[in-house]
């Protein structure tokens, strides 16, 4: 609901009369503060800006420092349509400002807004300090104040999975710590008004964006802190080094040719141990050779998102052509080298997703590697030795590698599923099947940690029992999914697929065991905004819901617990109301007075 908190003259909206509004505790204004009556032509006056409006708010919270997290609704899952979020952020010291950094931020391009004002007034145009929508976002926001604002506004198509903020107070007259780009060097400590930081990049990295950036008067710095690229083309000679695709990991773009050459001491080799690989299949590729010149022996060309083998040169060069064609690019590639001599084996790093044991790689010496929690072996044994075959100094098998399947039958009391891939991109035209079964008498509970999927195209199933044909206890692509769900046995069967398009990082899936009451229903959980009645979940009870102010429930029936151990409905949630229409009724409250009147809609233009 709208009020007037002033009104000067009282009763008076002639020329130079000024209205101040704000809303009632559960609202938030949208628009001036206040607005002033002014002449706009020689017989006409207008207020100054548009009358504002209050909408109901959907969520948030009061903030304190020192210090602290959060996030949108629902993060790390997509975020509600119709949100209307504020955020008020108040530090413990009040000769302190608050800085805020985002993690992650993601929001619909162009239609969702996170608005950040400095002070507690929120919706204040006039203390806006950043608008930010879609993924690029200040390294830094710096408040003025002792108070910074934050409010959410999302629409009623598809949203995004939001953002993650830290916060914490600092000095006054500070922009904060901007930190030190990847492969890059500061020079400069301070933070405060004035102050300047200068930049460079690491040799053999280039420096795209500002070389110096002021910390300015407003508390923002002049300019995000620059980025430093691998080149493309560039001669390695130190004994061990990385080799990046341009721009990698945000992909490298169109129209390449780079090549890159390694060169170590005669008589020693050099091993490539490949990080990560995702190039456009087909059309774009990176070559392999053992030498310097063009025409030198290919040891391998790679294209696609298969991470290729590691690879060892027969002499102390090597040479790596990447070519990318006019179109589509991928992540691009992180590739480390090093050099070694002839009584001993290239050191075969540490492999993704996995733990090594033993760091001698002389002739004799073994390794062994273990598959972290979620993944399994999926290339060479679990122990290699150095060894001299057929005159030359080599591991007995391939470097161990561990990812995580594409299916797979479960029996362990709890675990992990993992998305074929993952943390990096799943691949196209999966189809995978996963059973976990737990001891009869038990039911099983899967925990949605992360989820997200190419929205309408590639597909969680999940079923109860062991196969397809069990019942379907839900279908989930995008990022909307349930925080857990539950069997009525003692299996449950996924199946993912994916189309041959679009790709995403997919789920990370927890798993466990749980024992069975033969004769009741799972705990149904308390939605968000919400109260439960009832605390009996045995066969032929019934739980029921309410919201807190400003919400209401999606569905009003009780969930009654029925024979199959199931409720009868899906938990309902607390949606935040409909925006009040401010153009059916506008209070007005006279603060000299000390009460209430309805009064017609006032119109746009007065009489001077």
């Amino acid at each position: 609901m709208l009020l007037i908190l002033s009104l000067n003259p009282l009763f008076n909206f002639s020329l130079g009369s000024t209205v101040q509004f704000s809303c009632d505790e559960d609202y938030v204004l949208q628009g001036a503060k206040s607005i002033t009556c002014q002449r706009i032509a020689e017989v006409f006056a207008a207020w100054s800006d548009h009358r504002p409006v209050c909408k109901v708010k959907t969520c948030g919270s009061n903030l304190q420092g020192p210090s602290g997290t959060f996030t949108s609704p629902n993060f790390p899952f997509q975020y509600d349509s119709n949100a209307q979020c504020v955020w008020v952020i108040t530090a413990v010291n009040t000769n302190k400002v608050i800085q805020i950094n985002f993690e992650e931020f993601d929001l619909e391009i162009g239609y969702d807004t996170l608005t950040i004002g400095d002070g507690g007034e929120v919706g204040d145009p006039r203390t806006v300090l950043q608008v930010l929508t879609g993924s690029f976002v200040p390294d830094l926001i710096v408040s003025m104040s002792s108070q910074m604002w934050l409010h959410l506004q999302t629409d009623e198509s598809v949203g995004s999975v939001g953002f993650k903020v830290n916060y914490k107070e600092i000095e006054k007259e500070s922009c904060g710590d901007p930190g030190t780009p990847l492969y890059g060097i500061r020079e400069g400590d301070g933070f405060s008004n004035r102050d300047v930081l200068r930049f460079e990049c690491q040799f053999g990295f280039e420096l795209i964006g500002e070389k110096s950036i002021v910390c300015q008067e407003n508390n923002q710095w002049s300019a995000n802190i620059p980025i430093c690229i691998f080149p493309c083309l560039s001669n390695f000679t130190a004994p061990m080094g990385t080799v990046l695709s341009p721009d990698y990991p945000e992909g490298y773009g169109n129209n390449l040719n780079c090549i890159w050459t390694i060169i170590s001491d005669p008589g020693s080799r050099i091993h490539l141990s490949f990080n990560d690989f995702d190039l456009e299949s087909q059309f774009d590729f990176l070559a392999v050779k053992d030498g310097d010149s063009p025409e030198s022996p290919i040891l391998g060309t790679f294209t696609g998102a298969e991470v290729p083998s590691h690879l060892t040169s027969n002499s102390h060069i090597l040479r790596l052509e990447f070519q990318a064609d006019h179109s589509m690019s991928g992540r691009g590639f992180n590739i480390t080298y090093n050099t070694f001599g002839h009584n001993e084996c290239p050191d075969p790093g540490i492999p993704i997703n996995a733990r090594r044991f033993g760091d001698n790689f002389q002739l004799g010496s073994s390794i062994s590697v273990i598959c972290e929690e979620g993944f399994i072996k999926t290339q060479g044994t679990e122990t290699i030795t150095c060894i001299l075959m057929d005159g030359k100094v080599m591991w007995s098998g391939p470097i161990p590698r561990c990812g995580a399947p594409c299916g797979g039958h479960f029996s362990a009391p709890s675990g992990l599923i993992l998305s074929p891939g993952w943390p990096g991109y799943y691949k196209d035209s999966l189809n995978c099947e996963w059973v976990i079964e737990a001891e009869p008498g038990h039911s099983i509970k899967i925990t949605f940690e992360r989820f997200q999927t190419e929205l309408n195209y590639d597909v969680l199933e999940v079923h109860d029992g062991p196969n397809l044909l069990s019942p379907l206890l839900g279908s989930y692509n995008g990022t909307q999914v349930p925080q857990f769900l539950f069997s009525s046995s003692n299996f449950i069967y996924l199946l993912f697929t994916t189309d041959n398009s679009r790709s995403n990082n997919g789920f990370k899936i927890h798993y466990e065991s749980v024992t069975v009451n033969t004769y009741s229903c799972l705990d149904p959980g308390i939605p968000v905004h919400g109260r439960r009645y009832g605390h009996d979940f045995s066969i032929g009870s019934t739980v029921s819901f309410s919201c807190d102010p400003g919400y209401r429930l999606s569905h009003e029936e009780p969930l009654l617990c029925e024979k199959n151990h199931w409720w009868s409905h899906p938990l309902p949630t607390c949606d935040g109301k409909n925006s009040f229409n401010m153009q059916n009724e506008l209070v007005y409250t006279l603060k000299i007075n000390h009460y209430r009147t309805n009064i017609d809609n006032q119109p746009n233009l007065a009489h001077a």
